[in-house]
């Protein structure tokens, strides 16, 4: 009688894990491994995926939430926030790979000009060289612009610890001015 489960099993070590992207424990306290690490992926697959990257999990469920609530909207609805030719920033369901039209639907925003997100979006104050963010009015979405600016903050913070890792892998001293 055989055992299918063994049986699957013992073919597992015809996968070759080193083809895979690494995937980067940033809580590991050996940070000069994390640095290796974190270089590595960049010269050998160009990526990685990060663990332990301290975003709590209850922002990247209302995140989550707040994303399909957005999208679930009518488009008559998405189409008033659409970024145009004098502000690239808000929804989008036209851009084209190709010469053809993708199937999704996209809002692009950012960190306002003021850097306050509590001053409103279309304040003059808040322009930027890529136009001010579009977003949802509270009695539309009441907890969406919320949600995505600790987001967008959560993961701004994130993005700049990793660069740091980044530029130490390459040999910059954590007082470079770019860093």
């Amino acid at each position: 009688m055989s055992n299918i489960c063994n049986n699957h099993h013992n073919n597992s070590h015809d996968l070759n894990f080193s083809n895979f992207p690494p995937i980067i424990d940033l809580a590991n306290p050996d940070t000069e491994g994390v640095v290796k690490e974190i270089a590595n992926a960049c010269s050998e697959f160009g990526f990685f995926q990060v663990i332990s990257h301290e975003i709590p999990l209850d922002l990247l469920k209302e995140y989550s939430r707040q994303c399909r609530l957005y999208f679930g909207l009518p488009h008559d609805v998405k189409i008033q926030w659409k970024r145009n030719e004098g502000n690239s920033r808000g929804f989008f369901d036209d851009e084209l790979t190709k010469q053809r039209r993708d199937w999704k639907e996209a809002l692009d925003f950012g960190v306002p000009g003021t850097r306050d997100w509590s001053v409103d979006d279309d304040h003059s104050s808040n322009q930027c060289l890529d136009g001010w963010n579009q977003l949802p009015s509270e009695e539309v979405l009441p907890n969406f612009r919320p949600t995505v600016t600790r987001y967008f903050d959560e993961c701004s913070r994130l993005s700049d610890h990793i660069a740091i890792i980044m530029a130490k892998g390459i040999g910059q001293a954590e007082t470079t001015p770019f860093i």
